[in-house]
């Protein structure tokens, strides 16, 4: 059976065999838990009521994770009918799921990877101007410089989502500032063991002074003196090469699927 979760220790496998994406999923679902139609998370139960198979299904992306075996019927049908309305533009998944879709699907595949680190990373006393925990329009404003003006709806959206996450204690938004707002990274999802840094971004501009890399290191040190192991995932190449700098070491892989369509046999 595959259903909305109501009980948070069902992502405890996901977190466990996936410790990246299991906080993304544990930051979504503690985050509205109270508010039904706005939450994401969907969890496939055996008949013993233990989770197999993990879904986020986001307003045009899916994360989906298997990490016992390849996903149930259900899991796979509710993706296809998600699909099927042409409104995913890309699935973040493992690799028992992409053997799956791979014999319903035509997509473009791009392998990337998780990381983790172990210890905390020194800090330059450089005088940078950071805060936290306020003032999410600032925030917003430098992603949307960095990738581009997006509606009202997305805007409104992600400052829920930020902000019901802080107040669950799963978020934390840092904000660097010279002479105005120029660079984030956020911890997105705590579980026992684990925390997700993500949208690290510098505006265009402002790139290439230290800028990321100050603010991922506030975020590792804030979840190691939390005595959780910081998770996260680079955007590309170059970014990665800044993360190994930092002490991060590449650990697991995943998939990234987009230009996603029915295969013409299968409709």
């Amino acid at each position: 059976m595959i259903k909305l979760i109501d009980d948070l220790s069902l992502l405890e496998g996901l977190s466990e065999k996936e410790p990246y994406f299991g906080c993304l999923f544990r930051c979504a679902a503690e985050s509205f838990s109270d508010d039904p139609e706005l939450l994401s998370i969907w969890i496939e139960v055996d008949e013993h009521g233990n989770a197999h198979s993990f879904l986020n299904a986001g307003t045009d992306y899916l994360m989906l994770f298997s990490p016992y075996g390849i996903p149930g019927f259900e899991t796979v049908l509710f993706v296809t009918n998600l699909i099927s309305q042409g409104n995913i533009e890309h699935i973040e998944c493992d690799e028992n799921s992409l053997g799956v879709l791979k014999n319903l699907f035509d997509f473009e595949t791009e392998e990337a990877v998780q990381m983790f680190a172990e210890n905390r990373i020194d800090i330059p006393k450089n005088g940078f101007a950071v805060k936290d925990f306020e003032n999410f329009d600032d925030g917003w404003k430098v992603t949307e410089t960095a990738f581009g003006k997006e509606t009202d709806s997305v805007k409104d959206f992600w400052k829920l989502k930020m902000v019901r996450g802080v107040l669950k204690k799963q978020s934390t938004l840092f904000t660097l500032y010279n002479g105005e707002a120029v660079s984030t990274a956020c911890i997105r999802g705590r579980t026992e063991k684990s925390g997700a840094i993500t949208s690290v971004v510098t505006v265009p501009e402002h790139r290439n002074k230290g800028y990321a890399s100050y603010l991922t290191a506030l975020c590792t040190n804030m979840l190691i003196d939390e005595h959780r192991t910081p998770w996260l995932v680079p955007a590309n190449p170059e970014v990665q090469k800044m993360y190994e700098k930092l002490g991060f070491k590449a650990a697991k892989k995943y998939y990234y699927l987009y230009n996603i369509k029915e295969k013409e046999d299968k409709k």
